[in-house]
């Protein structure tokens, strides 16, 4: 029983839980690694392409090849090779001699190796033996350096691993102009760079990854063998700068994800799974990483950039044919980009050999779904999770018997529960089938908390058992059937293309400049992106600031390209709680109105719309569209199809009079 023919909670439970128990899971990531070595040997673990024009292994194109052979010839290069592959043998000898290399250079069980790199083979590389030595820390290579330092900081970092001075990537920039102050930094490795002695203006030494490499033990460890409850990554999962906030993982946490995974998973042992998400985020290390190793899978990688790399995903479709794909895990940027280019250029689609597709990391429009499965005939499933539960908890079935729209089943050997939290973090109860609550989380895959003891606070709650759960921030609901579905969140993320954006971080920067006296950052709908930040700002009284002035002044002091508001607001009024707080459900309802008013008015000028966007506590937030009951039929169907690229809740209703039209 998998996926395709699992239908209901009671099928969840009917799975063999003892192949994702502590005594049947690897010693650690590392022997996990080590385990498939012995299992898949010569196999391939990882097929690497440079960008999209690299359609097949047999089509790679001659200019491609013929630059790699100067720069390796000539320059002694080799990060323009447009293809390669690693074998389950040499990913273990690599991760072992790296492992090696970290121990040498002071890095114990419990001390961080930093990574900021795109999407390289050399990449999980990297992160399994930063796991195996240590405590591996993803960074975001896209961050601005005054964010990667303070992550580093907070994680006590002692050795940086980081793409080294390549053509058209300003990462090492960043890291050169940061290492002298992160305190403690032992080292810094440079991937396709060379070494750089210790001098007056270079007191942390830089090693080039390949020597390094090179002139390690690659058959045994040399560093202490870490065990199932060791910590084994930090995660940054948000946090203002000065205090970002880090997610503990123990080898055991990622092991059981990894393990409730493929427990679900049709996949084989030589299948073919497509990781174009970036390393750094828990699906493409956990989900999509780990778990395929210790399947025996095979990971293309999608170009550094992954699924922004060139021509990815133009190509992406002979990309999935040519390569066997068989499971691909994406945001719904990627599907809405896929079913765009299909219908825009009324391609036909080839029979995928894909035996379905998967959507994660930001909500998913249940039109988009419907669209993409009908126009690939290959099923695409949503999944539900976070980094704190090491990255999928929730998963739909191939056929699923939901009623309505749902992320899925709860997965095999995680307890997830509806609660009624009061506003002070107590848990007053669970709440009843059908019910809206916060949803909570225990398991084997749940993180032991935060490096930073002040995000834990309030994190959790206790049962009259004893037991502690999780508070994801996320309000759902739960059916007779045991699906999932998502009522809004609590939590104020907003995500952007599967990328979270603290709004903290915009209305810092906003109430920084003397004359804004309050800041309200929320998501704005996106066709795209899924959601992208915009802000809401009030004045001082006597200010006369004009908004000009201050959108250049907001964007110059947000440290995150991707946070900067995609629109601001000067408003009389931010509307506020009884007690004072912002209440931002009323921003996102007005971001949500001026959405669907927009859609309307390019595609269905001299139709009388009424548009109702409301917070409620049992449906999250939700849009009704009302339209005049002799033209439903007609518009019903033109108005779905204008919000298919959005995830938001919506009804089109008939009704005998409009009284507030869409102007």
């Amino acid at each position: 029983m998998t996926i395709t023919t699992i239908k209901n909670h009671a099928d969840v439970g009917n799975l063999n839980l003892a192949e994702i128990s502590p005594a049947q899971l690897p010693r650690s990531t590392y022997h996990a690694i080590l385990q498939s070595a012995q299992n898949f040997g010569d196999t391939t673990a990882i097929e690497y392409i440079l960008d999209g024009d690299c359609i097949s292994e047999a089509q790679i194109p001659f200019a491609k090849k013929l630059i790699h052979r100067i720069l390796m010839t000539f320059k002694g290069k080799s990060f323009a090779n447009p293809h390669r592959k690693m074998s389950y043998k040499a990913l273990a000898k690599n991760v072992t001699g790296l492992g090696n290399a970290l121990h040498s250079l002071g890095i114990t069980k419990t001390e961080v190796t930093s990574l900021v790199l795109p999407n390289f083979p050399e990449t999980y590389v990297s992160l399994w033996a930063a796991e195996a030595a240590g405590i591996a820390n993803p960074i975001n290579p896209l961050l601005d350096e005054s964010i990667m330092k303070e992550i580093m900081i907070s994680a006590n970092t002692k050795v940086i691993i980081a793409l080294g001075p390549v053509p058209g990537s300003d990462i090492w920039q960043k890291v050169m102009a940061i290492k002298e102050h992160i305190p403690g930094l032992k080292a810094v490795i440079s991937l396709f760079g060379d070494d750089i002695a210790c001098s007056k203006n270079n007191k942390v030494p830089v090693y080039g990854f390949k020597k390094l490499l090179a002139a390690q033990n690659t058959q045994a460890a040399n560093f202490t063998l870490p065990e199932q409850s060791d910590v084994c990554a930090y995660f940054h999962t948000g946090g203002t700068t000065g205090l970002p906030k880090l997610a503990k993982h123990l080898h055991l946490n990622q092991l059981t994800n990894a393990g409730q995974v493929n427990l679900l998973s049709p996949v084989n042992a030589g299948d073919t799974m497509l990781v174009g998400l970036p390393i750094f985020h828990v699906n493409a290390a956990v989900a999509t990483g780990i778990a395929s190793v210790m399947k025996g899978c095979k990971i293309l990688l999608a170009s550094p950039s992954g699924f922004r790399g060139k021509n990815i995903i133009q190509n992406l479709l002979t990309l999935i044919n040519n390569y066997d794909v068989a499971v691909m895990t994406a945001v719904p940027t990627v599907y809405a980009a896929m079913v765009e280019q299909i219908t825009s250029q009324k391609i036909t689609v080839p029979p995928l050999k894909m035996k379905f597709a998967i959507c994660g990391a930001a909500p998913l429009s249940s039109d988009l779904q419907a669209l993409f499965t009908k126009l690939t005939n290959t099923p695409l499933v949503e999944g539900y999770g976070s980094t704190e539960g090491s990255s999928v908890s929730t998963l739909m079935p191939v056929n699923p018997i939901n009623k309505e729209a749902s992320v899925g089943l709860p997965i095999p050997g995680i307890t997830l529960k509806i609660a009624d939290i009061n506003e002070q973090g107590t848990l007053v109860k669970m709440c009843d089938t059908l019910d809206v609550g916060e949803i909570i989380i225990t398991g084997n895959n749940v993180f032991p908390g935060y490096v930073e003891d002040a995000h834990n606070q309030g994190a959790w709650v206790v049962d009259e058992n004893g037991q502690q759960y999780f508070r994801t921030g996320d309000l759902g609901k739960i059916d007779e059937s045991g699906y999932v579905s998502l009522c809004g969140r609590q939590k104020e993320l907003i995500i952007r293309g599967g990328h979270n954006i603290d709004p903290k971080m915009i209305e810092d920067a906003a109430t920084s400049h003397p004359d804004v006296t309050l800041a309200a950052a929320v998501p704005r709908p996106d066709s795209y992106a899924g959601e992208v930040p915009v802000l809401y700002v009030m004045l001082s009284l006597q200010s006369t600031l004009k908004l000009d002035d201050l959108t250049t002044y907001v964007s110059a002091n947000i440290p995150e390209r991707a946070a900067i508001p995609k629109a601001i607001y000067i408003i009389d009024e931010i509307p506020l709680t009884a007690v004072g707080k912002i209440y931002k459900p009323e921003l996102v309802c007005l971001e949500i109105k001026q959405t669907i008013t927009e859609a309307i008015n390019a595609h269905l000028k001299n139709k009388a719309v009424q548009i109702n966007v409301f917070a409620d506590k049992k449906l999250g937030i939700k849009a009704n569209i009302f339209v005049n009951e002799n033209e439903i039929n007609e518009l019903q169907p033109q108005i779905k199809a204008l919000l298919t690229p959005f995830s938001f809740n919506y009804e089109v209703l008939a009704i005998k009079t409009i009284t507030n039209e869409v102007a």
